[in-house]
């Protein structure tokens, strides 16, 4: 589990011609969490060959020096509710706040699948975001650097608190639970 499959050499795999582009189109027009993560699960699958289902997602008040958080061995990600408010006040951008989601599922869910090295979860969220929405790509950029490049507001609103309260969100991981409605 040190990194992309083997047999992609280094990770960098040329996909065929127009595929990058049709998953990044498909990421700036998702709409709500789990189409989001739809293309997480999928993005990680083509290129480690691993899955995980029947995650939960929680939006939590947490500190705002976490992101998110997935407990190593739980079915849940929790993620920080006050950045993602914060993102949501500093851009209208649909695609800008799907390419934060899916970082930050991204980065989660491979701690799911029992990576638990933080620079070892950066650098392979970086390859994947490359080979799956293309290099260069805003997730790529995200993956590796301090979040404030792309919401300059984040310092600003970095003391904004809620209630302390966490709330599940219904259909996530959905395609893993179909049972459900």
């Amino acid at each position: 589990m040190n990194g992309l499959n083997n047999s992609q050499d280094d990770g960098n795999v040329v996909d065929k011609p127009g595929q990058t582009n049709e998953n990044a189109r498909r990421l700036a027009l998702a709409v709500g969490f789990d189409q989001v993560f739809e293309l997480v699960k999928r993005s990680a699958e083509e290129s480690l060959g691993l899955h995980r289902a029947g995650l939960t997602l929680v939006l939590g008040d947490i500190t705002n020096d976490i992101g998110a958080y997935h407990g190593m061995g739980s079915n849940s990600i929790v993620m920080n509710r006050n950045i993602m408010k914060i993102v949501w006040r500093s851009t209208r951008s649909r695609a800008k706040r799907n390419a934060y989601v899916y970082m930050i599922l991204l980065h989660e869910y491979l701690h799911s699948l029992g990576f638990a090295d933080e620079a070892q979860v950066r650098s392979l969220s970086k390859k994947i975001s490359d080979r799956f929405l293309g290099v260069g790509h805003i997730v790529s950029e995200m993956a590796t650097k301090p979040l404030d490049q792309f919401f300059p507001m984040l310092p600003q609103y970095a003391a904004f608190r809620d209630k302390g309260q966490y709330e599940t969100v219904h259909r996530f991981d959905s395609s893993s639970t179909p049972y459900i409605r």
